[in-house]
């Protein structure tokens, strides 16, 4: 036998483990607070408040903004794309929506989202996961990317859910545009059409 005592080898036995615990602990802890930060920063629209948007200053925690380069209070958001149609099928269930013209692809490289042909219900969801998917009421105007941000922020879930005719989705893709899209047509899960309008 060792020279060792046997206490030495109960606590190696113990030490070992519990300081493997608090490395993984320590690396997922911050792991999920930088991705906190990011998600903050990428997803934060800046809203205009009388109390920020006022005269002398800004108020402690916002930036102040230049009103030469700041957007006009009622301005509309600019297009990157859309409203245009947009149709997956399989085989090309899967569509990028931050550029000008989002179409059907057959892979996901560069796709913000696709149509699970082969799952029971027929849903839209990231390919990425995120909560970045809002059911917006049927009825109604269409809405706006503010209203789309806001839905996405208070209520976005992983998918949309059955799709049918008629369905309306906000979306917020991987580099940070909001989306919304328009279920035209769903004929028997051969295809998915929908209009699309994407903003900057």
């Amino acid at each position: 036998m060792s020279d060792q005592p046997k206490w030495a080898w109960w606590v190696v036995g113990i030490v070992i483990p519990v300081v493997g615990i608090i490395v993984t602990v320590q690396v997922a802890t911050k792991s999920d607070s930088d991705d906190d930060k990011s998600r903050s920063t990428n997803n934060s629209a800046p809203i205009n408040t009388p109390a920020s948007s006022g005269g002398n200053g800004s108020p402690a925690g916002k930036p102040a903004t230049d009103p030469a380069t700041a957007p006009a209070a009622n301005a509309p958001a600019k297009k990157l794309a859309g409203p245009m149609k947009v149709t997956l099928k399989p085989g090309a269930e899967n569509v990028d929506l931050d550029t000008s013209s989002p179409f059907g692809q057959p892979g996901s490289k560069g796709a913000d989202a696709w149509v699970g042909f082969n799952l029971p219900d027929l849903a839209l969801g990231p390919i990425k996961s995120g909560n970045v998917v809002a059911i917006v009421s049927p009825d109604g105007p269409e809405p706006t990317r503010d209203d789309c941000a806001q839905a996405i922020a208070k209520r976005g879930t992983y998918t949309s859910g059955e799709l049918s005719q008629g369905t309306r989705l906000c979306f917020q893709t991987d580099e940070g545009h909001t989306a919304y899209l328009r279920i035209t047509s769903v004929p028997t899960r051969s295809a998915v059409t929908f209009e699309a309008t994407v903003w900057e």
